[in-house]
């Protein structure tokens, strides 16, 4: 019988190359002891160095193929634990990517950047006191006793908590994690935007202490690591961050909280496409921990399939000490040419004249959407995409949000030669502009993804509103849900119907959710809260469901529709994106992926396409999209993308990416 030595002579190697399969090495005998399952090690593969995951031992090598050497192990205790491979192998197969590909966006290859300086810790005076360890009202105690059962039990739950805005749901989220840890366990907070961060990250700390951590975009990959070994050692009890913070291997994992469930930002837009809730709920029930799902707008998905789950709904329904949701007031901008109506204005004055705050939201960035020649209508377009270059105020310069192309605007138009050139549409630089010339002397804090550069941004910003030293928040999204500012008393919103018109089956539910969440950042303290909606469609339904404060009313009508069409949740989608730096290459390729999809799978799904995609040209690629709509079992999802992976080797210059269950069609 061979000896645990001789087992471990030869590995094989997950690395991230897009082919679905493991490669052998030979482990050095120096390396044999030290090398398991998870372990990353570093490897040739051709003429490159690539690093890889051990994913198995073998006492001899198969094939006639000449075996290369491990040429180095990475960490001396893997990263990848036995759980996380699992979960790494369940995300392979459910969307249909190699097990190297996953494992490098769980754990990036590198984790030793340079160290720089940390962002330092959110200001605690500059955000709202709490109430410690509140009451809890019936709804909430409802919802914390089926959590403690399941944590109790050790039994696997998934619960999606919907409650209206300022309704208590973070102090659902403290309690329920307290009495995880009470118990020996830990957890995982999922949130949406690292704008979120410093605040909920006072909140934790105020409860839980110095064994809490904060994972983002913006540490190094040294802060990272160092966080990752801490949990793994079982030196924290919670760790909070965006959707990657699911892969932190939390020792004694109890509980998974995730905050907005509904954002879009839980699913990766990069390969392997990733959803990063879809991930909690397999690794909760893996564990047999309680998956806590919260938002006051949760994705009509999620609701469907929560309401039809017993146990797996909870509703909040009134805010603490009988706060009111605020009355919104909609105002219609047809026929008028100010970008902000009196009816705003007069609603800002006043309330700050009064010592109280506001906030701004336009769902757009830059100071004008474009640069437009008044004569012919010439457009300047990113030469890569596309899309219109966007125009900003500071650098005078017009920017490319998708590929970062910069250029100085042109002084007259190339088409007609006219020098009539304008600045079209709105951006939050010019709203910003507009109200300090029409208020005197107010104050504005604009958040957007051009003032929260640097690790501390969003912290910085927050902490002058918090401390009163501005009296209003203007932003795109990142100021619309999450935040808690008693001193708000009003919201306005101003061209609320911009993502309508989006050429996306989640267009309303999108833009529902994002007025919603804005509006109820309104009247969360002991002054009542008003709304002002601006918008150029004023008759859409989902106005009246809005002014309503009737999510539910919105969620019935928008899933009957999708019912009726065979959209989500009635089928699922697989999105097929063919691309080519020639359109003639990119269009034919597509057009034997749908007749050979058709062909194959004809009875079993529904082959829609292809058709330009949204943005046709990106990164100086042109793209065309194919949507398959069915019931995917894994060996059909599998055989799809063979399929169209099949058709591609053979077709010239053309590359493919495939996207199960899709959070947009862009």
């Amino acid at each position: 019988m061979p000896s645990e030595k001789e087992n471990k002579q030869y590995v094989d190697v997950a690395l991230p190359v897009p082919v679905d399969r493991f490669f052998t090495y030979k482990v050095p005998p120096e390396l044999s002891g030290d090398m398991d399952i998870g372990s990353r090690v570093r490897v040739r593969f051709g003429r490159r160095k690539l690093t890889g995951y051990v994913v198995g031992f073998r006492p001899k090598p198969g094939g006639g193929f000449k075996i290369r050497d491990i040429e180095k192990l990475v960490d001396e205790i893997p990263l990848i634990n036995g759980e996380l491979m699992k979960l790494a192998e369940w995300i392979s197969s459910y969307y249909v990517h190699p097990l190297g590909e996953v494992l490098k966006v769980m754990l990036p290859a590198s984790v030793k950047g340079k160290p720089r300086k940390s962002a330092r810790n959110a200001d605690e005076a500059s955000f709202p006191l709490e109430i410690e360890s509140p009451r809890l009202n019936p709804q909430q105690q409802e919802v914390f006793g089926a959590v403690s059962e399941s944590l109790k039990k050790g039994e696997y739950a998934n619960i999606l908590l919907h409650g209206i805005t300022g309704s208590g749901k973070t102090e659902v989220y403290l309690r329920c994690i307290k009495e995880a840890v009470d118990m020996g366990k830990r957890a995982i907070v999922l949130i949406p935007e690292i704008a979120l961060i410093p605040q909920l990250t006072i909140r934790f700390t105020r409860r839980f202490g110095s064994r809490v951590a904060v994972l983002h975009s913006r540490l190094t990959g040294a802060q990272r690591h160092r966080i990752w070994k801490r949990a793994a050692a079982g030196e924290l009890d919670v760790v909070i961050g965006p959707r990657s913070a699911v892969f932190v291997p939390m020792k004694d994992l109890g509980i998974i909280v995730v905050d907005e469930q509904q954002d879009m930002s839980f699913k990766q837009h990069e390969k392997p496409h990733y959803h990063a809730v879809d991930a909690a709920d397999f690794r909760a029930k893996e564990l047999g921990a309680v998956l806590l799902m919260g938002s006051a707008t949760p994705s009509l998905i999620s609701y469907s399939r929560a309401r039809e789950r017993e146990g797996g709904y909870f509703r909040l329904g009134s805010r603490p000490l009988e706060g009111e949701l605020p009355p919104v007031q909609i105002v219609d901008m047809r026929g008028r040419k100010e970008a902000l109506s009196g009816e705003l204005l007069d609603a800002l004055e006043s309330r700050i004249g009064r010592g109280e705050q506001a906030i701004v939201l336009l769902n757009r960035r830059g100071h004008a959407n474009f640069i437009q020649c008044s004569k012919c209508g010439w457009i300047d377009r990113c030469p890569n995409c596309s899309i219109s270059l966007t125009y900003h105020s500071r650098s005078s310069n017009l920017i490319c949000h998708y590929c970062g192309h910069e250029k100085k605007p042109l002084p007259k138009c190339p088409e007609c030669g006219s020098y009539k050139m304008r600045r079209a549409g709105m951006g939050t630089q010019r709203i910003e502009i507009e109200l300090s010339n029409l208020m005197r002397g107010v104050r504005i804090a604009r958040m957007d993804l051009d003032t929260t550069s640097g690790q501390s941004g969003h912290a910085d910003i927050l902490e002058r509103f918090g401390r009163h030293e501005a009296d209003i928040l203007l932003g795109t999204q990142m100021v619309a849900k999450g935040h808690h500012y008693p001193n708000v008393t009003i919201v306005g919103i101003v061209a609320a119907d911009s993502g309508l018109n989006f050429p996306d089956y989640t267009a309303s539910e999108r833009t529902f959710q994002l007025l919603y969440q804005a509006s109820g950042r309104a009247g969360r303290g002991s002054r009542k809260g008003k709304v002002i909606v601006q918008t150029y469609a004023p008759e859409h339904p989902i106005f009246g469901y809005l002014v309503n404060h009737d999510f539910d009313r919105f969620a019935e009508q928008e899933l009957s529709l999708r019912g009726e069409l065979k959209y989500p949740p009635e089928l699922e989608f697989i999105l097929f994106t063919i691309s080519s730096r020639s359109s003639r290459s990119a269009k034919a390729a597509s057009m034997k992926i749908r007749d050979a999809l058709a062909g194959k799978f004809s009875g079993k799904v529904f082959v829609l396409g292809p058709a330009p995609a949204q943005i046709y040209k990106l990164r100086g690629r042109f793209r065309f999209h194919i949507i398959v709509k069915g019931r995917f079992d894994p060996a059909l999802k599998k055989d799809l993308v063979e399929t169209a992976r099949e058709v591609v080797s053979g077709a010239r210059a053309a590359d493919l990416e495939w996207n199960v269950e899709p959070a947009g069609l862009y």
